[in-house]
């Protein structure tokens, strides 16, 4: 056969006697099918090493190594997901061993009395083509069908070799998160196929960004991750860093359209944010986090101000567990005033947090830490049962006042959520319209045809629905118009955000009260601070007010005194 036909085939010969390892590479150098570049290892150590070094087409392994055997190695194969094949050589001739080699993933079992050159050759041959097609339907199951990037599961077995290597060698290596800005606007303007075009053509635009020894997967909707390999220094790590986003972030001509694109990424380092791959995901999903919040097409390290963030978020989140149980959650009230009667015509219930030892836990710092965690679906339970059972208790002895409780987008998604609802407002016999629910303009816009049917089941219980800081996300004129509102709540940063006595925004309130008065829905104005402020929005059509300047939020024990008397 000439050297052009002649397959050339890296074995690694596992074998701690020297005579057999002569009489199996004298075999394989007499075969005429293959050339076989053979390495010889005599122990445990060194054939674990090349398992990770995975610089190799197939292993013919010794059964018996020493104290060890050829188990201890299949299982270490397996442990770090070993894709090549491992064929297992004995002068034991066992029907019990051979399956339970194979059962260890093995990929054959041959005696050593029988190490013919066509054997031999046949058997590594149907190894390799056997290892090769599971290969294949492996990858196809860990790769996203969409790009043809790795999937999470395929991205996580690369981080997995990836730390093994850089233990080994005392390198660096980084994990990037990103997701694409303002994607959900891309769906709703242009539709899904628009969508599916700009992730792969970003998905593309990655994969030319980064080195060959870098991965890049897409784990799930518009967010990717970068594996990079080798990092010298946090000046390389910066500059590779900006390099995906320049690129990334060009004008993207899809269909008949350009789309301006950008991304936000956060960045963890390995070993210095942690060593395991769950957490260098964690803590690239904060920084994330971190690098949205500052706006779009901005990239965010994780630092140690995170890592203690972190930290607090994994106490509060143990004690929000005991706090459910423990029964330490409040509900406040802050009235809302009926301009025309000078009134309370309503209250919003906030929930509270008192810790055993006394201490107060802002809304502000546990709400987020319920809502990543899954939390926020009993604790929003909760205040679904007190508030139902509070206004069932006030309408029994003649006080008929409405009560509004926030909802966020989690406790939507919650299966059971309407239903739930729907029973306490049945078991306490509310009246029509003295429920009502606050949700935030993004609930409509990421998914508002899926919950428009939601919407009407509630609002046909009896319950109202209202659209709280109203203004701060990507309104949709169809949300607004197709969905079953009560009412929308002017956010505070228009009416009070900025320092003087008057209106922030004046022609924003104005605007969303010309458009509330044009569909027919009520309007409250939050975080009145001033009578100036009220004067100003009383002038533009606004009737509700909410704020410091009548009530701050108060327990129930300082409210009910202040609520109107009870109806004869």
């Amino acid at each position: 056969m000439s050297g052009a036909q002649t397959k050339r085939i890296r074995a690694i010969i596992v074998e701690d006697d020297n005579q057999d390892f002569l009489l199996i590479k004298t075999a394989l150098r007499a075969s005429e099918r293959a050339h076989y570049d053979i390495r010889h290892l005599t122990n445990l150590a060194q054939a674990t090493q090349a398992l990770i070094d995975d610089d190799y087409d197939i292993i013919l392994l010794d059964y018996f190594l020493g104290e060890y055997s050829g188990l201890d190695i299949l299982r270490q194969a397996r442990e770090i997901r070993c894709t090549k094949p491992i064929v297992v050589m004995t002068g034991t001739n066992s029907a019990e061993l051979d399956d339970m080699l194979m059962k260890e993933g093995a990929a054959d079992f041959i005696p050593k009395d029988d190490l013919s050159t066509p054997f031999l050759d046949r058997t590594i041959r149907h190894a390799i083509e056997r290892k090769s097609s599971e290969r294949e339907i492996a990858e196809l199951v860990r790769r996203d069908h969409l790009t043809g990037l790795g999937n999470r599961v395929l991205f996580e077995e690369h981080m997995e070799l990836a730390i093994a290597r850089a233990s080994r060698s005392n390198a660096q290596l980084a994990v990037l998160f990103m997701d694409l800005d303002r994607f959900k606007d891309v769906n709703d303007s242009l539709g899904h196929h628009i969508g599916d075009l700009l992730l792969t053509l970003v998905g593309d635009r990655l994969k030319r960004s980064v080195r060959k020894s870098d991965f890049v997967a897409r784990i799930g909707g518009d967010e990717f991750t970068v594996l990079l390999d080798g990092i010298n220094s946090p000046d390389d790590l910066t500059q590779i860093v900006e390099k995906i986003c320049a690129e990334v972030c060009r004008p993207a001509p899809i269909s008949n359209t350009t789309l301006d694109v950008s991304v936000s990424i956060g960045v963890a380092l390995y070993p210095e944010n942690g060593e395991l791959p769950i957490e260098l995901m964690q803590k690239a999903d904060m920084a994330l986090y971190e690098s949205k919040a500052l706006g779009p097409g901005r990239y965010h390290f994780f630092t140690e101000n995170l890592q203690q963030r972190l930290m607090r978020g994994l106490e509060l989140e143990k004690a929000l567990r005991e706090s459910l149980v423990d029964n330490e959650f409040e509900l406040y009230f802050q009235p809302q005033i009926d301009i025309q009667t000078q009134q309370i015509a309503g209250l919003e219930a906030l929930i509270r947090w008192h810790r055993p030892d006394g201490q107060l836990i802002a809304p502000d710092e546990f709400i987020p830490v319920a809502v990543r965690s899954g939390l926020i679906v009993p604790i929003g339970q909760w205040v679904i049962e007190t508030a139902c059972a509070l206004l069932g208790r006030w309408q029994k002895a003649g006080i008929h006042l409405p009560l509004s409780i926030n909802v966020s987008p989690r406790q939507l998604k919650f299966n059971g959520f309407a239903d739930h609802l729907i029973d306490c407002v049945k078991q306490h016999g509310l009246v029509d319209g003295t429920l009502e629910i606050e949700l935030t303009e993004e609930v409509f816009i990421d998914s508002g045809s899926v919950y428009s049917q939601m919407m009407q089941h509630l609002k046909d219980a009896g319950i109202r629905i209202a659209i709280d800081d109203f203004g701060t996300g990507y309104s949709s004129m169809r949300y607004l118009r197709d969905l079953p509102l009560d009412r929308i709540k002017i956010d505070r940063s228009f009416v009070s955000g900025k320092d003087g006595t008057g209106l922030s925004e004046p022609a924003i309130t104005q605007s969303i009260l010309s458009l509330a008065q044009g569909l027919q829905l009520e309007v409250v104005a939050e975080g009145v601070e001033t009578q100036q402020q009220v004067d100003l929005l009383c002038q533009q059509g606004c009737r509700y007010f909410q704020g410091y300047h009548y009530y701050r939020p108060m327990p129930l024990a300082e409210l009910e005194p202040r609520l109107p008397a009870p109806a004869r």
